[in-house]
């Protein structure tokens, strides 16, 4: 899926005004239905400001995209000790995070963080 969708919806409105389906243009951008057909409402409603990202409510997230992936892959470096991950990513961003932090991160990223079981 396209992870910022504001440079697709110029094109997508362009392909929907020279005919194609919705369907057509949910296939090309690999986007669900509904977020085409409201990229489409909003371009006949309120024309080129609508191409642009609105603020959004909620709280910004505490790590931007580049140390997002830097504690995913320190996470997959040691999958098994989350509090030297925390660690390393205090010295290399400045930022702290809590262990509930860094398993969420884990969490969404489909790994696993637990330790292995002594048999």
């Amino acid at each position: 899926m396209i992870q910022h969708l504001a440079p697709a919806r110029a094109p997508s409105l362009l392909l929907s005004a020279a005919g194609m389906t919705i369907k057509d243009i949910t296939q090309i951008y690999q986007v669900a239905r509904d977020t085409v057909a409201t990229w489409s409402r909003q371009g006949e409603r309120d024309g080129p400001p609508s191409l642009h990202e609105q603020p959004r409510s909620g709280r910004p997230p505490k790590l931007p995209l580049a140390e997002h992936t830097l504690a995913i892959a320190s996470i997959k470096e040691e999958p098994r000790s989350l509090k030297q991950v925390g660690e390393r990513l205090t010295q290399q961003t400045a930022k702290r995070l809590r262990m509930a932090s860094l398993k969420r991160l884990a969490k969404r990223a489909r790994l696993r963080w637990k330790r292995g079981r002594k048999s």
